[in-house]
């Protein structure tokens, strides 16, 4: 054998990330916050970058498209008549974190009123009551004048505030704190400490509130600890004021920064052949090539010792819009093939959600996987309804199990109820096949008790857990 030095050369595939596609990624993951942040830090620092803007007519944001990316109205619309709550009077004292905590509020309830589609006089009745909140979510407007003033009858002004009280935060334009407490209680699930805690809250909420728990358990003729546990249980699932939800200067368990109330980068919205998504914002968020620069790109002659700058800066400016529009278009896609495939969901609620992976939206639509990901990281969508959910709630397979497993235990035996195996063999009898051990889990994940102790609490009247507000993702 004779060994002799020299070069073997030899072709293999391998992958690269060209710049572009660097670009492209980088921009698909953002969010609307971040988003629009990055797009004003690309404007500051590419001369050769503009963008043109108008202002929302109802709520003032800058709009980039053709919806409003805080109140979901399109451009032209009327925008709604300011009440003097939320109007800044030169007379007061200005105080600059009850007008960020008033207009947050205002935009999340407009975005939501946006939602429900209602006729004109309605929905500036809807936009009139939403206006005449106070700093604590309540309303101030009465009925009557409001009737009068849109030419609407009484009964049709309260039918517009009542779906308004179902808006995040539930309670929301209630008159006083008693109806606003019932408005949540109303939302939770029944249970026995519930039942309590609203007769609690209309007949004696003065004395609860003076910590007369055994006055309040003696009128009621219940046990002193039941009248205990039906506070602890008002001061855990309510809170008196909506607009704490929004507050920015008490941050306490369970109220939001204005920076933490979720932004929705896409809209489901009614058509004439089902629901649709719209991505907020146009394509290119408005972003243009400064027509100096442009003027000077098409000919370099007119600028000779800033060729370079120009060059570098023009391509610059177009690589950004193009990636700007390409996020748009790849998340327009994705959405799109989500929503025309739970289009029943959206008819008929969280028990016709549809089992869903990021692979079947990739096939469907001939992209990576790894792409639908980026895309839909850390982005929200609003649903019909007004409520704004993450992207993920598609993708949860687990979501219809639970729902019908609620249903199950809502007509179940109280004396008998039902364990984690027999769930799992009713499910069984459905043509839903799980384990007992997940059954178990998707129970506990609901926030109910295992079968021993909804047992005791049938028998010895002992409280169960009640099942968490919102668990289940309805529409």
């Amino acid at each position: 054998m004779h060994l002799r030095p020299g070069v073997d050369l030899q072709l293999f595939p391998q992958q690269r990330m060209v710049p572009k596609l660097i670009a492209v990624n980088a921009v698909l993951v953002l969010p609307l916050p971040l988003l629009e942040a990055r797009v004003d830090q690309e404007v500051h620092t590419t001369p050769a970058l503009e963008r043109d803007s108008v202002q929302c007519a109802s709520c003032g944001a800058e709009l980039t498209g053709e919806l409003c990316p805080q109140c979901g109205r399109k451009v032209g619309e009327i925008g709604p008549d300011l009440s003097p709550t939320l109007a800044y009077d030169a007379s007061d004292e200005y105080d600059s974190m009850a007008h960020v905590q008033a207009e947050v509020q205002r935009r999340h309830l407009l975005t939501q009123l946006a939602a429900l589609h209602l006729n004109g006089r309605r929905h500036r009745l809807g936009e009139y009551l939403i206006g005449n909140l106070d700093e604590r979510g309540y309303l101030t407007a009465s009925l009557d004048e409001a009737a009068a003033k849109f030419r609407l009858s009484v009964i049709a002004v309260e039918n517009v505030l009542a779906l308004i009280h179902k808006f995040d935060p539930v309670g929301v334009g209630a008159r006083n704190i008693v109806e606003c407490l019932l408005l949540q209680l109303a939302e939770l699930d029944q249970s026995p400490v519930k039942l309590l805690a609203q007769r609690i809250v209309e007949e004696h909420l003065p004395e609860l509130g003076r910590g007369q728990s055994a006055k309040v358990a003696e009128k009621l003729e219940v046990a002193p600890q039941d009248a205990r546990d039906a506070h602890e249980y008002i001061k855990e699932n309510l809170y008196p004021y909506p607009a704490d939800r929004y507050d920015v200067t008490r941050f306490g368990r369970g109220r939001l920064r204005p920076t933490e109330v979720a932004r929705p980068d896409v809209m489901v919205v009614p058509g004439e052949r089902g629901y649709t998504a719209e991505v907020i914002g146009s394509q290119t968020m408005g972003l243009r090539i400064n027509d100096l620069y442009l003027s000077f790109s098409n000919d370099l002659r007119r600028a000779p010792h800033a060729k370079d700058h120009i060059r570098d800066h023009v391509a610059r400016a177009k690589l950004f819009i193009e990636t700007v529009k390409r996020r748009s278009l790849t998340l327009r896609s994705i959405a799109s093939a989500i929503v025309e495939t739970q289009q029943e969901y959206f008819q008929r609620g969280v028990g016709h959600l549809k089992p869903l992976t990021l692979a079947d939206i990739a096939t469907q639509l001939g992209i990576s996987e790894s792409t639908v990901s980026r895309a839909l990281e850390g982005k929200y969508v609003q649903l019909p309804s007004g409520r704004v959910v993450s992207f993920d709630l598609f993708f949860d397979g687990s979501l219809p199990i639970k729902e019908r497993i609620r249903q199950i235990l809502a007509v179940e035996d109280p004396s008998n109820p039902l364990t984690g195996h027999s769930i799992a063999i009713a499910l069984r009898r459905e043509g839903i096949r799980i384990a007992r051990r997940t059954a178990a889990k998707y129970r506990e994940e609901m926030g109910v008790s295992p079968s021993v102790a909804r047992r005791a609490k049938a028998v010895h009247g002992d409280e169960a857990m009640p099942l968490r507000r919102g668990a289940l993702g309805y529409a």
